[in-house]
């Protein structure tokens, strides 16, 4: 309690200083027996409003910000009444205390961001971590100034790394996350456009997503993306150390001889300075190689060998809805559709060209969003790129979709070949009377754009 009462600079207002609990949470429907339970205000809900359900699962302590809304029977002096600490903000209190936590733990701590592929190499690095070390790693994609916090506090003594997801949409969040988690190491997986509501120019992109790096300190290490020019920039004046790793520019881990796997994944060499070995990724997409490649350079910064790194990635599973193949009535569907921008679009365009199937190839897109004045201009020159591939049917669903579906006709794709649907459900009923199989269907779109449920509607209209 003392400890608590210290690092979240708050004030005892009932209970016992000689409490203790296990564990935190911030959710009242999930909190468990004697842990304590924190009132964080979010958009929807605010945790001072299930202060009495929370005791009722006999929390062992609570930690408040408005004392207005504590039930007067909690204040009394009965026995199994948790005891109740008052801070100037929960969330700052939340974010302390893991702050405190994490300090007296002896763990190294690797921070992941990037505009693409920063869940995929977070699981990735993990799993390399994970063969030699006891790792925890971000769960899911809690990745922001709740869910971070959150994860820091799962850590025990026994981990030895702590594996996490850096998210922003502005300036100053990653920079507070790195304040919090004090990263070790720093992993930037590529700079492109995205979050531009907020952040308006991929140059303020750039900066946001650097906050990373300059937390590092001169013990610190950077893992850069030589092939990437805006990474690369951030990494000229930086006081930690940096390991590079790339494809087509020098860099410290590199991969050479690539070689496509008929629809799964890819073999390549991995070059580090003092020795090559062959890795066999079992995944699509040309951008893993970059995922596995920045995992690589983490491990390789770690001290870990070619063997413990190769026997990690190879125990690697990524994420749901990013690159999930599955087959259905031998239909393939790749759901890509956790989220989506420009680099990412054009990245699963590229795997569904690269696919090898006996039938038709669809490309089912919904809006990319949160691109601001950019919206608009990078639809269009997204359906000048479908228009130029291999690719047999594009199917909309939204009104930014919409414009890739218009440009790409207008730049020579075939009217028989584009369905601009204006619902889901449209886009359900056309692809169930039209997949067959041996086709391939690639889904891609913003979390808001939410194209799982063309996939759960196809399944379930087909029954297949």
């Amino acid at each position: 309690m003392k400890q608590l009462l210290h690092a979240v600079d708050g004030t005892l207002m009932s209970g016992n200083e000689e409490s203790q609990f296990q564990g935190v949470s911030i959710d009242s429907r999930n909190v468990q027996e004697n842990q304590l339970f924190i009132c964080i205000r979010g958009e929807r809900f605010d945790g001072h409003d299930f202060l009495a359900q929370a005791a009722e699962k006999k929390v062992s302590g609570i930690v408040v910000s408005e004392t207005e809304k504590i039930p007067a029977s909690l204040l009394a002096p009965v026995s199994g009444n948790p005891f109740i600490v008052l801070v100037r903000d929960t969330l700052i209190a939340l974010q302390d205390l893991a702050h405190f936590h994490k300090k007296n733990l002896h763990v190294r701590v690797i921070g992941v961001t990037g505009t693409n592929g920063k869940s995929t190499t977070k699981e990735m690095i993990a799993s390399v971590c994970g063969a030699k070390f006891k790792t925890l790693k971000t769960t899911g994609n809690l990745n922001n100034h709740i869910g971070l916090p959150l994860t820091l506090l799962e850590l025990r003594p026994v981990h030895k790394i702590a594996v996490l997801e850096m998210g922003m949409s502005g300036l100053g969040e990653i920079s507070r996350l790195a304040e919090i988690a004090e990263p070790n190491v720093g992993v930037i997986t590529n700079i492109s456009e995205a979050h531009l509501v907020r952040l308006k120019t991929v140059k303020n992109v750039q900066k946001a997503k650097g906050e990373l790096f300059q937390a590092l300190n001169e013990r610190g290490t950077a893992i850069v993306n030589a092939d990437d020019p805006l990474v690369l920039e951030l990494a000229q004046s930086l006081r930690a150390r940096r390991i590079t790793f790339g494809i087509d520019k020098p860099a410290d881990v590199r991969a050479s001889n690539i070689h496509p796997i008929k629809n799964s994944g890819f073999d390549f060499t991995v070059t580090l300075p003092e020795i090559s070995f062959p890795m066999h990724l079992p995944f699509l997409g040309y951008c893993n190689i970059y995922n596995a490649l920045a995992a690589v350079a983490t491990g390789y910064s770690l001290g870990l060998t070619p063997e413990e790194i190769t026997k990690g990635l190879g125990r690697c599973q990524l994420m749901r809805q990013r690159g999930e193949v599955t087959h259905h009535n031998s239909m393939t569907i790749i759901n890509d559709a956790y989220n989506a921008n420009p680099q990412s679009m054009r990245e699963a365009l590229g795997i569904l060209c690269r696919y090898n199937c006996s039938g038709r190839k669809f490309f089912v897109i919904g809006d990319m969003l949160e691109l601001s004045d950019s919206a608009q201009k990078s639809h269009a020159q997204l359906g000048e790129e479908i228009a130029k591939s291999s690719i047999d049917c594009l199917v909309t669903v939204g009104p930014l979709a919409t414009l890739a579906g218009e440009r790409a006709m207008d730049s020579g794709m075939k009217k028989n070949q584009i369905v601009l649907a204006k619902t889901h459900q449209e886009a359900i009923d056309y692809l169930a009377g039209n997949a067959q199989s041996g086709d391939c269907l690639v889904f891609k779109g913003s979390r808001g754009s939410a194209m799982e449920k063309v996939i759960q509607g196809i399944i379930q209209k087909k029954n297949i």
